[in-house]
């Protein structure tokens, strides 16, 4: 294999001819860590996000960093080797989409993701996959690639008072959260190593429970080092009847914005939906921690979507969810393609990405 890309690469010095300048920098960059502090972000920028999801998908961190006067853009990739040479870049799990100053501005946003193809490029990269922020990429970037929608994520806007919170909901919610408060079930943060244990048992049973990809089953060693990665940001929320966790989840915390990150249900109380309950108390310690938005996710993408439809119910507030789709060495991507199979349209972006990829 050759060595990761971004380490003092001589094919950085390829001529460009946008004012935009970019380069491939590594977690342990400055420039990574300087521009995060200055900027809107949440937890998916984080370097230290970026190398856990790098050791748990066997590829290398590191961030696209293009810089032109006082606009910047920031994305974060994971870079996956290619059997027999080359590299693929896709963003990290979660909505690390882009980051910056003037991203606002659709030239300047078209022509730093240009300078990010040629730094790409110009490392071996043959591919590029980008999942976007729903709340912080409003503005989706035209001419360099293809950029898809997969529907609709909730978010909930807390600056609104929590009575407005609640009237938004939908109604079926407040009944079952009235009556699991009158019930007794109670809701709380839980630190202790007992209550995540259990957290990442029931996380296991219902990822089967639900028959995911093998993806989803993240370990033991994922767990610790995501917990150890986020500090002080990660909060684990429980439900409990009696003594027992009804519904636990993951909650991740990083300037203004919290994250619905993960979720695991006991079956056992599945039908009494205590995580309408669970979401209704992060939505009131999130409002009283100042914080801006509360994401909780888009659906699964099926066409009767009941994931979407449950998150839905919480808050008319959508944002698009989309991705970048874009093909940064065609010839390459052409070879790799009718290799794994000739059948393949190459030109088709709309659907598995990238084609050789698919199993």
């Amino acid at each position: 294999m050759t060595a990761p890309p971004g380490q003092d690469s001589p094919r950085l010095a390829a001529c460009s001819t946008l004012p935009a300048r970019g380069r491939l920098i590594a977690p342990d960059d400055p420039g990574w860590t300087s521009l995060v502090a200055q900027v809107r972000h949440d937890f998916y920028h984080l370097p230290s996000y970026a190398e856990l999801s790098a050791n748990y998908e066997l590829g290398v961190a590191r961030a696209v960093l293009v810089e032109d006067g006082e606009r910047t853009l920031l994305l974060p990739l994971l870079l996956r080797a290619i059997p027999g040479g080359g590299w693929d870049a896709t963003s990290p799990y979660g909505y690390p989409g882009p980051i910056g100053k003037g991203l606002e501005d659709p030239a300047f946003l078209k022509a730093a993701f240009l300078e990010a193809r040629r730094v790409l490029d110009a490392e071996g990269v043959v591919s590029l996959f980008v999942r976007f922020h729903p709340v912080l990429n409003q503005v989706a970037p035209e001419g360099v690639g293809a950029v898809v929608s997969h529907g609709d994520a909730v978010v909930i806007d807390l600056s609104q008072t929590g009575d407005v919170i609640w009237r938004q909901m939908r109604s079926n919610h407040r009944r079952q959260i009235a009556r699991s408060i009158l019930s007794g079930y109670t809701a709380a943060f839980d630190r202790t190593e007992a209550a995540f244990e259990v957290f990442k048992r029931l996380y296991l049973e219902t990822m089967a429970r639900l028959h995911a990809a093998p993806y989803y089953f993240f370990d033991d060693i994922y767990f610790d080092r995501l917990r150890s990665a986020m500090g002080e940001r990660m909060h684990l929320g429980v439900v409990r009847v009696g003594g027992d966790v009804a519904v636990a989840g993951l909650f991740i915390e990083e300037d203004g914005i919290v994250e619905y990150h993960l979720c695991a249900t006991d079956e056992r109380f599945a039908r009494f939906a205590p995580t309408k309950l669970m979401v209704h108390f992060v939505t009131g310690w999130a409002q009283q921690r100042n914080n801006r938005w509360f994401v909780l996710g888009a659906g699964n993408g099926a066409p009767d979507d009941p994931l979407l439809h449950f998150k839905a119910g919480f808050s008319p507030l959508h944002h698009p969810f989309r991705t970048l789709r874009m093909v940064v060495n065609p010839a390459e991507y052409l070879r790799l393609a009718r290799d794994r199979d000739p059948s393949i349209d190459p030109t088709r972006l709309d659907g598995y990405f990238p084609v050789y990829r698919r199993r």
